[in-house]
């Protein structure tokens, strides 16, 4: 009987309070950014070759670009926890006290970082340039970005230049409105319009407007410039985790 006695005490005495499920709300410091970007800076002379003739395209002409790419910020997601049934929950933020510091003062908390790959018209390639820059929250869907971009671009090589203006020089005729110069130091748009064939002349044929060269016409280089732009971002947390708002904390 003692013992009937004893066992219901004891549990009594050393039974734990039941506490709430504690639920984190999932990481948002690591977004995917998808938006629209436009380079400003040095004009790019990037050439295509279509048929033969050479033409300049309108890459780095503050055309609009597709951007897509991560994004970093302060992590605000909280950790809720209810110390018991009936009392008002307890929020902390998910982030170190240190870190927090930074985070809770509202302008440093709305800027962070991104890297992204664009794809634009104007390019011979399929990714338009590479960026590295700098976020700010414009709300909780939007951001406004700015970064430093590096610019993939075919641009007319030097033999070919050389070449292109020595054959102008000797035949003015042939290239009206074109100056050898121009071709020769690479001047922005000079080339374009230009027809060229790496299929070498008959013997003793008469000059034409089509520039004979067998070298490469063209090489890639990348130029820098500031990109301006808009982003969605996208709590890649949430698309992992199938966009749960909430999760227990084990």
């Amino acid at each position: 009987m003692l013992r009937s006695l004893l066992i219901p005490l004891s549990a009594a005495l050393f039974a734990i309070p039941a506490i709430g499920q504690v639920q984190q709300q999932p990481p948002n410091g690591v977004e995917i950014e998808i938006g629209m970007g436009s380079r400003i800076g040095r004009q790019v002379s990037n050439y295509r070759m279509a048929n033969g003739i050479l033409s300049l395209t309108n890459l780095g002409s503050d055309t609009p670009q597709l951007l897509t790419g991560l994004g970093f910020s302060c992590d605000t997601s909280t950790i809720v926890t209810p110390p018991s049934p009936g009392d008002a929950p307890i929020v902390s933020r998910s982030v170190s006290s240190g870190f927090n510091q930074f985070c809770n003062r509202y302008i440093p908390s709305q800027f962070g970082a991104f890297v992204s790959a664009q794809i634009g018209a104007g390019s011979n390639q399929t990714v338009s340039g590479y960026t590295i820059g700098i976020t700010y929250a414009l709300g909780k869907y939007l951001r406004i970005l700015a970064g430093y971009s590096m610019t993939p671009s075919s641009e007319i090589s030097p033999g070919f230049a050389n070449a292109a203006a020595q054959y102008v020089s000797r035949n003015p005729s042939l290239f009206p409105g074109i100056n050898p110069a121009d071709l020769a130091g690479r001047t922005y748009g000079a080339f374009d319009g230009v027809a060229t064939t790496s299929i070498a002349p008959a013997a003793g044929a008469a000059p034409t407007s089509t520039i004979y060269y067998p070298g490469a016409i063209s090489e890639t280089h990348y130029r820098g410039g500031l990109i301006v732009g808009v982003a969605l971002p996208i709590n890649i947390y949430n698309l992992l985790s199938g966009n749960s708002k909430n999760s227990p904390l084990q």
